[in-house]
């Protein structure tokens, strides 16, 4: 049994972090997780672009989005803290904004800063958990320090995020506060509203302005995020289930397996069937 499975918390390292992140096709995490970089770089793809995560920064990473891992360097130094979401509420936490949290320089795919002496306290709290959960001592108490020291250590990164959400908000210019809302607003409704429409009334403006601002600051229309959004989920589907591709199509929205099909091969030039086909084996 694993950490996660016993303890419904797992630190990662360097070289462990293949268990959690393919290193062959796009997936999709199981649980949550804080990713850290102390040093060396880390480049992944997550829906909209490139992510290059570099010494001192961090990100939240959760089951919505899509991910693939681009490189490593070789002076790679992190630690992932994967976490099941239902320990956040058996431990009663009053931070709720930390789990929600996903604010504007994230959803644009920058990992958030550290400073170098807050990474290096989280670092020391994240290496203790470790250690108890690592250790193969019996321990009368371990189920509770660990619930203790995971409040720890979230209580630690909850500070660290609310000023920094607070800042980059503060921050925020009108154009951008849309497309914030927008991309949330796609990640959560992009299996059922497909149409650019659904999202401009959302914010009561309408498709030309959201379509304009969303170019400005992104450099895609809403349309293109919106597919690239889908195809990601299609990648996933195809790639780490065994459903019909029929079935996939109505998960992901379309009309029938035509459509899908058309859409699929229209962003990747070729079928799902055929892009299904490289994972088999």
């Amino acid at each position: 049994m694993t950490a996660l499975e016993q303890f419904w918390v797992e630190i990662f390292t360097q070289e462990t972090i293949h268990q959690r992140i393919a290193t062959d096709k796009p997936f999709r995490p199981e649980n949550p997780a804080f990713l850290f970089i102390k040093s060396g770089v880390i480049k992944l793809r997550q829906h909209l672009s490139d992510l290059e995560l570099t010494a001192n920064t961090f990100i939240v990473t959760d089951p919505q989005s899509v991910y693939e891992l681009i490189s490593v360097s070789d002076d790679f130094q992190s630690r992932m803290v994967s976490y099941k979401r239902e320990f956040i509420s058996t431990l009663s936490l009053k931070f709720n904004r930390l789990i929600t949290y996903r604010y504007f320089r994230q959803q644009m795919n920058v990992g958030v800063p550290f400073h170098a002496d807050e990474m290096e306290v989280v670092w020391k709290s994240v290496n203790f958990l470790k250690y108890i959960l690592d250790s193969e001592t019996e321990m009368t108490y371990k189920k509770e320090m660990v619930e203790h020291l995971f409040s720890v250590f979230c209580y630690q990164m909850a500070g660290i995020i609310a000023s920094e959400d607070n800042k980059s908000m503060n921050q925020m210019s009108r154009q951008e506060e849309i497309v914030f809302l927008f991309l949330n607003d796609a990640s959560k409704y992009h299996l059922s509203e497909h149409q650019i429409e659904f999202y401009a009334e959302r914010q009561s403006i309408t498709t030309r302005h959201l379509s304009s601002v969303i170019k400005s600051i992104t450099g895609r229309s809403a349309s293109q995020i919106i597919a690239l959004i889908l195809i990601n989920e299609a990648k996933v589907l195809l790639n780490s289930s065994k459903k019909p591709v029929s079935e996939i199509s109505t998960t992901l929205g379309f009309s029938d397996q035509y459509s899908f099909s058309h859409f699929f091969k229209k962003h990747l030039g070729e079928s799902p069937s055929h892009y299904r086909k490289q994972f088999e084996g």
